[in-house]
């Protein structure tokens, strides 16, 4: 007989709900492979769900290979982030799954310690959730009594997760054969372009060893694997609190900060380790400047990390930078890119300092905040003098139409004509 589980996957009303999901992620995708992916599958869409629900429901449905992308991190040459992005169809799949094993209350209760928080959805009752919602545990903690943390980070996380071991605690709530093979499956990685990978092979999964980061399968089994290490994390006087692969131990002295970090490392599963380089040597009093996920704690500010925050100005400063090399170097209106034009540029630069805001509204040290807005400001400003200088020059040489397309018109030239024959 079908489990719950099965049941739940190979209904099409549930597939359509992962597909919706799938799609509105895909809105906010910049990657055209993505993008081309998801157009490519709303042709016939309902469909191609009906096929998966038959195929599922048959036992016969498989995975295509997966596409691995390895990007590069920002200050940290020769480091890579190893993404796998499945097909548009896999991922359906994938997030049928995971709605079904989230739905049963007793894998929800697991997977969802209560001071875990990445991948986890906000919880009933709750105005917070994610980041917010951990830095909002941290200072209750605080509030509580802790004096002292140390921080730690999980080595190559998703590259460590044995999927043998997700697959024997998902077999603690369904003996179902057919869902298992499907979970099993669902969970393994095969790149297509792996050959073109391969200075990176040892940052992808592989065999059991691993499951693929940007799979939205991959949080949850995070959370599961880790749900015993939550659990005798928080036994007694001291805290833990945990964003997928980092850690914050909250005690109320150094001595209990220590030995529970001791304690933190002997309970990791097999062959996981903490970063040397970072992870806390000694423990910090809450008195001294201290990082947690991107947010610096010092006397009382909470505020964006140092590093956050040039970040977003250099990323601000590079898409001036890229709209002027481009107004520059075209030569006619028809081979100016439409996205560097003038109020694309500015609308993008406004954007990015407002969602870069928006994520750290909950900071309390809102003068930082205000400087780097003050820096893009500045940027925004000298960027739309020089665009201006550069749209005059064309107006000058008598080229409207040139003029035209740096302010972001096109009109009639981006129309193909299609007229009627007069008979």
């Amino acid at each position: 007989m079908a489990s719950k589980f099965q049941k739940f996957v190979r209904r099409p009303t549930k597939l359509q709900k992962a597909w919706q999901t799938i799609r509105a992620n895909g809105r906010r995708s910049t990657s055209p492979y993505v993008i081309d992916e998801i157009a490519n599958f709303l042709e016939s869409d309902q469909t191609k769900i009906r096929s998966i629900a038959g195929q599922i429901n048959y036992g016969s449905y498989q995975f295509a290979k997966a596409r691995g992308l390895a990007i590069t991190k920002d200050g940290k040459p020769g480091k890579i982030r190893p993404i796998v992005i499945p097909k548009v169809k896999d991922r359906i799949v994938q997030r049928t799954i995971l709605d079904a094993l989230v739905s049963d209350p007793d894998i929800e209760k697991l997977a969802f310690q209560p001071l875990s928080f990445g991948g986890v959805p906000k919880r009933d009752g709750e105005k917070l959730a994610g980041v917010p919602a951990a830095i909002d545990a941290l200072l209750n903690k605080i509030g509580d009594g802790a004096t002292h943390i140390m921080v730690a980070d999980i080595k190559g996380f998703f590259t460590q997760i044995r999927k043998s071991d997700c697959l024997t605690l998902i077999s603690q709530f369904t003996d179902d054969a057919k869902f298992l093979r499907l979970f099993e499956s669902a969970i393994s990685v095969d790149l297509e372009n792996s050959a073109s990978l391969w200075q990176h092979k040892d940052d992808f999964p592989y065999d059991d060893i691993g499951v693929g980061q940007g799979v939205c399968l991959s949080p949850f089994l995070g959370n599961l694997i880790l749900a015993e290490f939550d659990k005798q994390m928080n036994q007694g006087d001291c805290a833990c609190i945990r964003y997928v692969d980092d850690i914050i131990i909250l005690a109320p002295n150094g001595a209990a900060a220590s030995a529970r970090f001791r304690k933190a490392k002997k309970l990791l599963p097999t062959g996981m380790e903490f970063s040397l380089e970072k992870s806390s040597s000694v423990p910090i009093p809450i008195d001294q400047k201290f990082q947690y996920l991107g947010i610096e704690f010092f006397k009382g500010n909470i505020r964006p990390v140092p590093t956050a925050r040039r970040s977003i100005v250099k990323r601000a400063r590079e898409v001036a930078a890229k709209s002027i090399q481009t107004m520059r170097s075209a030569e006619s209106p028809e081979d100016f890119n439409q996205d560097y034009s003038i109020p694309r540029t500015l609308n993008k630069i406004s954007g990015m300092a407002k969602g870069w805001a928006h994520h750290y509204k909950f900071c309390n040290d809102r003068e930082t905040i205000l400087n780097v807005d003050r820096k893009i400001t500045e940027l925004f400003l000298d960027y739309a003098g020089k665009a201006q200088i550069l749209a005059q020059k064309k107006v000058n040489e008598k080229n409207t139409d040139f003029t035209a397309a740096l302010l972001g018109y096109r009109g009639a030239k981006e129309v193909t004509m299609e007229s009627l024959n007069w008979p």
